[in-house]
C-alpha cells in the first residue's frame, strides 16, 4: 500500500533552503521529522516541479533527494483559474489546491496561512 503524501509547498521549501529565512530553523526541524517518517515508509514527500525548479540543483540533489516531483499540467492551471472560493487566493495557491485534489493529497507542509483558511471552507 502506498503511504500518504505530504506536499511541501513553496513557502516551506523557501524556508528550508534559505538559512537566513526567519523560519529556517523550524523548517529544518520539521523536515527532519518528515524525512524520518519517509525513511520509515510512513509517508511520501512530494512537491510541485515548478517550485523545485526554483531551488539550486545541488540542493535538490542532496537535501531534497527524497522529494518526488509533481508536474503541473496546463489543465491544472486552467482548473485553478475556475476554482471558486469565498475569498481571493493567490493564483499559485489555487494551482497547489488543484494539484492536491488531482493527486489526492490531504497533507501539506506550509508556512502560508492561506491554507488554514481554505481547510475551513468547502472547495467548489
Amino acid at each position: 500500500m502506498t503511504p500518504p503524501t505530504v506536499l511541501l509547498d513553496r513557502s516551506f521549501l523557501a524556508a528550508l533552503v534559505d538559512e537566513s529565512h526567519e523560519r529556517a530553523a523550524e523548517a529544518g526541524q520539521r523536515y527532519a521529522e518528515l524525512v524520518t517518517r519517509y525513511r520509515d515508509h510512513e509517508i511520501r514527500l512530494r512537491a510541485r516541479h515548478d517550485h523545485l525548479a526554483e531551488i539550486d540543483p545541488e540542493v535538490r540533489r542532496t537535501l531534497l533527494a527524497p522529494v518526488e516531483r509533481i508536474s503541473v499540467a496546463r489543465q491544472f492551471r486552467r482548473q485553478a483559474d475556475r476554482l471558486e472560493l469565498p475569498f481571493e487566493v493567490d493564483p499559485d495557491v489555487a494551482v497547489t489546491l488543484v494539484v492536491m485534489r488531482r493527486e489526492t493529497i490531504d497533507r501539506i507542509a506550509t508556512f502560508d496561512d492561506t491554507f488554514d483558511l481554505i481547510w475551513l471552507q468547502p472547495l467548489a
